[in-house]
């Protein structure tokens, strides 16, 4: 409104009226004139509008006379409450963080246009969660002193799910491929669990791609998605999805070549980073493999920012394309310095020594990711991330940025807990794996169960020289009562000593351990045992050892390669360790014992959702001098790390209890053990770095040299133990978690089973 607005006079004064809560400054900044301004040079519309412009005001209007120019505003309200209803599925403290994007929150001024645009966002975050049936109802009351209060009704109705998806225009391939590449899913018997009949835009745009990847990766070089149409019912419960495809022609790779800047590089160790050959089937996938590939090759000699351009020639006459990948390897480039950021308790020099990129040398692609992964597993860091920042004013030099998230590494637990073989297990244990943040490892250490109780005191350096070497001490106390784990010879052992090892890196991959350790055992034997163990012990008698003591002072030898990209949870890579164990012929026990042991984990897809776990193991030890092979050092199998099903420590030679006729395993010198595993994630769930089902076959056996071992009837020394079944893998706070439900495949009536078994701790 604009009134008594003349052009010839001079502003003597300006008033303004209606504020309540605005600050006048608001207004007047929002006029561009000042007192003593000559009215001939102001536009009265212009100045209603830069007061409307400031989002407070309902109506303006602008009156003059006498010199005097008066403003009058009506506000408008402020938002004094918003109450929701009716919303289950999404929390209030979400609803209220969303609303406030659009300047919708208690203290805002309102605006009913906003009430509007929040019925439509509020209704597209239900249809995103497979809900199109929703009802948004936002309405306001006004309250005195110039406010409102808001409340938003919400029925949140049904889910609207897939009834069928069809796909048109198919000759190359099956509906049910593409169906079955895809998330989204028509109701299905697994669905209720899967949430895959659930429609959303962004599901159905992902899973479009995944159907254009699907055919370029095939070599159908020209397919295209014509249309896609998405109909819901009336009352808006069911929806069904059309899409129409081209799928084109099959193209194969034609010639292939490598041009641009390649510096010291020869055309045939450019094109040896190449995967794509002539001839072969076109696949967009193996070209973007292959530049990826090109760009790491040349980022491990410097260049870190080489750029890699795949240029395309079609020769659609014969269906064939070429590419000649353009090469600009950039400056190389050098790095000055690295800074490790956010370490607030581990000290930088404990993250310096795993780093295999170093400072003044030049940027290598390879060291950086072999650097990240050396501090990943360390595991005091629940994220590592390595930026690289160009020096200002230097084009040829980069910093890298290390950011760590610390996790807590020490860790206090008093408790109780349940194994399959141990039963009810009580446990006190500290321990910090980054002692002071110096890397080190302390552990204090107490168990209690059926069957081991152990007492322990640990220390470990990593890096007791700078060159990588490793120096440990151990003190223990281990008691064993065997006649509480049923079905294995009956003995107890009380032992107490301590040891010292070294680790030595050979390699990235290979580490030698060695050490020593003095233990001093006693053996208890009872109207259970069976009648080699007290033939052993009255032998140790009669050599003039009481009470049928077994000390000994064994040394340990031991190699391991280990390329696998995880060490809880794996899914790539290979494990192979090899020991051997010889006591020296100082003390009462005179043996040695080899163990060869290996894991290779191979990933069936790109995601590495699906994992294939090979596994095996072979054992042998023996006496040596005139000493036989004692018998509480032997192999023993079954349980849920070996062949699952079975009970633990239950396969092999076999004694018979005369006094109850019942059958006790006495192990062997000698083991082997195959087992085959696929690995998968949790249906219906993400893939989870800590979690995993599978699906597994194990087969191993023990066997014995000392045929008087055995004496149960129809034992045949060959005899290997199968299963099969279902496994449960959790990377637990309290340590790898480890649960199966196995079917034994050929056990007898001698064999004690165990269908359901868990347990807890890492495999080596």
């Amino acid at each position: 409104m604009i009134s008594n607005l003349t052009y010839a006079e001079v502003i003597n004064d300006i008033k303004i009226k209606g504020l309540q809560r605005v600050e006048p400054g608001v207004i007047f900044d929002s006029i561009p004139f000042d007192i003593g301004d000559d009215v001939n040079d102001i536009d009265p519309s212009q100045i209603i509008k830069y007061i409307y412009k400031s989002g407070q005001f309902r109506d303006v209007s602008v009156e003059f006379d006498s010199g005097n120019l008066t403003v009058v505003v009506s506000e408008k309200p402020i938002i004094a409450s918003i109450e929701f209803n009716g919303n289950q599925l999404i929390q209030e403290d979400k609803l209220r963080e969303g609303i406030r994007q659009v300047n919708l929150y208690e203290g805002a001024v309102f605006d009913k246009q906003v009430l509007s645009n929040l019925e439509k966002d509020l209704s597209k975050s239900y249809n995103s969660m497979g809900r199109y049936n929703i009802l948004v109802n936002a309405s306001y009351r006004p309250l005195e002193r110039n406010r409102v209060a808001i409340k938003v009704d919400i029925d949140e109705g049904t889910l609207t799910r897939i009834s069928n998806i069809s796909i048109n225009g198919l000759t190359k391939f099956s509906e049910s491929d593409l169906l079955g590449i895809m998330e989204l899913k028509a109701t299905n018997i697994l669905s209720w669990w899967e949430k895959d009949d659930r429609y959303s835009k962004s599901s159905l745009s992902a899973d479009l791609e995944k159907i254009k990847s699907f055919y370029l990766d095939r070599g159908y070089l020209n397919f295209k998605i014509v249309s896609t149409d998405v109909s819901i019912t009336p009352n808006k419960k069911r929806l069904t999805i059309s899409i129409d495809v081209d799928e084109g022609d099959k193209y194969t790779f034609g010639d292939i070549s490598i041009s641009g800047t390649v510096n010291e590089f020869t055309e045939k160790d450019l094109k040896s980073n190449i995967t794509i050959k002539k001839d072969e089937i076109f696949s967009s996938k193996e070209v973007n493999r292959s530049s990826s590939n090109l760009g790491k090759y040349l980022g491990n000699f410097g260049y870190a920012f080489a750029n890699i351009n795949p240029i395309s020639k079609v020769d659609e006459e014969n269906k064939r394309v070429s590419y000649d990948f353009f090469v600009d390897t950039g400056s190389k480039i050098y790095v000055r310095n690295i800074n490790f950021i956010g370490n607030s308790r581990t000290k930088d020099k404990v993250l310096r020594r795993e780093m295999r990129q170093f400072e003044s040398s030049w940027y290598d692609e390879s060291k950086v990711a072999r650097s990240k992964f050396r501090l990943t597993r360390l595991q005091y860091f629940s994220a590592v991330d390595v930026d690289t920042a160009v020096v200002p004013g230097n084009t040829d030099q980069v910093d890298l940025n290390v950011n760590v998230t610390e996790r807590n590494t020490g860790k206090i637990m008093v408790g109780a807990g349940v194994s399959s073989a141990e039963g009810l297990m009580g446990s006190f244990n500290v321990s910090q794996r980054n002692f002071a943040g110096s890397g080190n490892t302390v552990a204090l250490g107490v168990s209690t169960g059926r069957i081991n109780r152990t007492y322990s005191l640990s220390y470990t350096d990593p890096y007791y020289t700078e060159d990588g070497v490793s120096r440990g001490f151990q003190v223990y106390k281990r008691d064993r009562n065997t006649a509480k784990l049923r079905g294995i010879g009956t003995y107890n052992t009380y032992s107490y000593g301590g040891g010292v090892n070294f680790g030595i890196p050979l390699s990235e991959k290979d580490f030698l351990n060695f050490g020593a350790t003095l233990d001093f055992t006693e053996l208890e034997l009872t109207d259970r045992s069976p009648t080699l163990y007290k033939d052993y012990c009255n032998k140790a008698s009669a050599s003039g050892n009481v009470d049928c003591s077994a000390n000994s002072v064994a040394f340990d030898l031991g190699i391991t390669t280990d390329t696998r990209d995880n060490v809880l949870i794996p899914t790539e890579g290979m494990m192979t360790k090899y020991t051997a164990t010889v006591t020296a012929p100082v003390m009462d026990l005179q043996y040695f014992r080899l163990q060869a042991q290996s894991e290779y984990y191979k990933p069936l897809d790109d995601n590495k959702k699906f994992t294939l776990k090979l596994r095996g193991s072979l054992g042998y030890a023996d006496g040596y001098g005139s000493d036989d092979m004692p018998f509480f050092k032997n192999f023993y199998m079954g349980g849920v790390r070996s062949v699952r099903g079975y009970r633990t420590s239950s396969i092999g030679p076999k004694y018979k209890n005369t006094s109850n006729n019942r059958y006790y395993t006495t192990g062997g010198n000698k083991s082997v053990l195959v087992s085959a595993e696929l690995f998968f994630p949790v249906p219906g769930l993400k893939k989870n770095d800590s979690f995993r089902l599978s699906t597994f076959f194990d087969a191993g056996g023990v066997f014995s040299d000392n045929e008087s071992l055995s004496t149960a009837e129809d034992y045949q020394q060959g005899e290997i133990r199968y299963s099969m079944g279902l496994g449960v893998q959790w990377n637990s706070p309290f340590g790898p978690l480890q649960v199966s439900i196995a079917e034994p495949l050929n056990d007898d009536n001698k064999d004690r089973t165990q269908r359901f078994q868990f347990g807890m701790g890492s495999t080596f």
